[in-house]
């Protein structure tokens, strides 16, 4: 290293995969400084990537002999030219890190650096799948006020790149509990947590009710995305670095929530919208295709353009997944399977990948270097998985 100039060094070593500058780290004290240095962390998260480098994680949720006990599973995928799904290393039990009572809301959020937030609303952990560390992210302090109960709707996570810091953001609603069976007024709290000083905070802002549909939390262009119910079905949007909420509307024809769900992904750095068949409704109200549909100018709700039909489709559906690789699509079937359709020549594969009814989720990354801060002497502190 010390014949080699410095910037020839990082060339070489941002063409590494991740787990070879792990490795490396390890060999003398000049290479752990630079590997861990502030600007080549920078640089290895600028650094050209390709579909390739694409890895997907599973969350998927098995149901035990007791029918009231569920154990919930992590998968760590990488892919090749054939679309064989290869597993990167073997499944992890995270039943101790989700509740086990309501698997269908179990939720991936991001990724954000190569950073990954798991939740079910009641337990967050945020995790980076390259480095396998996580973090099991403390409780809200705020509690309701007496004669008061929540319930929280939605989770996000994402990075300010104005305050260089992450950011969880937890949504609820907040009633008032009167001595009927009827809900009483609703109000709205939302709470935001810093990952790098550890604090919870409270924000005074108002924000609509979450429309739940899997598939349908998303973050893109430093935004997290969920659908809400205004006059009609609309897109709510939250601003990871202003803190504020806007909205965007949907095609006019995507409209209908008596039909078809819908749902969130990204397709060639675009947001994309997906309409599919709910597996709920019956034949007659709801038509066996999927539709998609592109935003061509981020924000700009005219610019909807619908780029695909699947008519029919070729096994019955329980929810969408995640576009891979831009161009597989992945679904789980109502038989609880994983199943890809091919965008680009209409071919499907099954996967003997499978979890309980709607409790499967998928979410794509890409390795990073990204450390996890080590919080206070009072929190939880980073882990291995």
């Amino acid at each position: 290293m010390k014949k080699l100039p410095q910037d020839v060094v990082i060339f070489m070593l941002l063409k590494l995969p991740l787990k070879s500058l792990l490795r490396f780290k390890s060999i003398a004290k000049i290479w752990y400084t630079l590997i861990l240095s502030d600007t080549f962390f920078k640089l290895h998260l600028k650094r050209t990537t390709t579909k390739k480098d694409e890895f997907i994680l599973f969350i998927r949720t098995l149901r035990e002999d007791d029918p009231y006990k569920f154990t919930s599973i992590a998968s760590f995928f990488s892919g090749d030219d054939k679309n064989n799904l290869t597993p990167l290393f073997a499944d992890v039990d995270v039943t101790h890190l989700t509740s086990t009572s309501c698997t269908i809301f179990n939720e991936l959020i991001g990724p954000c650096h190569g950073l990954i937030t798991l939740t079910d609303s009641d337990i967050i952990i945020v995790l980076n799948p390259g480095t396998r560390k996580y973090v099991v992210i403390p409780e809200s302090p705020f509690e309701c006020p007496k004669g008061y109960y929540r319930y929280i709707e939605a989770v996000a996570f994402g990075f300010d790149s104005i305050v260089n810091d992450y950011k969880i953001i937890k949504l609820s609603d907040v009633y008032w509990d009167p001595p009927t069976d009827d809900r009483g007024p609703r109000g709205s709290r939302v709470e935001i947590y810093n990952l790098s000083i550890d604090s919870w905070r409270e924000h005074n802002i108002e924000f609509s009710s979450i429309y739940f549909t899997h598939c349908s939390e998303i973050y893109y262009k430093e935004a997290v995305h969920w659908f809400t119910i205004q006059d009609d079905l609309v897109i709510l949007c939250f601003d990871i670095s202003s803190e504020i909420f806007r909205t965007m509307e949907l095609p006019s024809v995507c409209t209908d929530l008596n039909g078809p769900r819908y749902g969130l992904a990204v397709l060639n750095d675009s947001l994309v919208l997906m309409s599919y068949p709910d597996s709920m409704c019956s034949i007659g109200h709801t038509e066996n295709l999927l539709n998609i549909w592109m935003m061509k100018e981020y924000g700009e709700s005219e610019s909807w353009i619908k780029i695909r039909i699947i008519s029919p489709l070729p096994i019955p559906i329980e929810s969408a997944l995640v576009i891979w690789k831009d161009y597989l699509l992945l679904l789980q079937t109502q038989t609880g399977y994983l199943i890809s359709y091919d965008l680009n020549s209409d071919e499907v594969k099954e996967f003997n990948l499978n979890g309980h009814h709607e409790s499967l989720r998928a979410i794509k990354y890409i390795e990073c270097l990204t450390t996890i801060p080590t919080l206070s002497e009072h929190s939880k502190q980073v882990n291995n998985y």
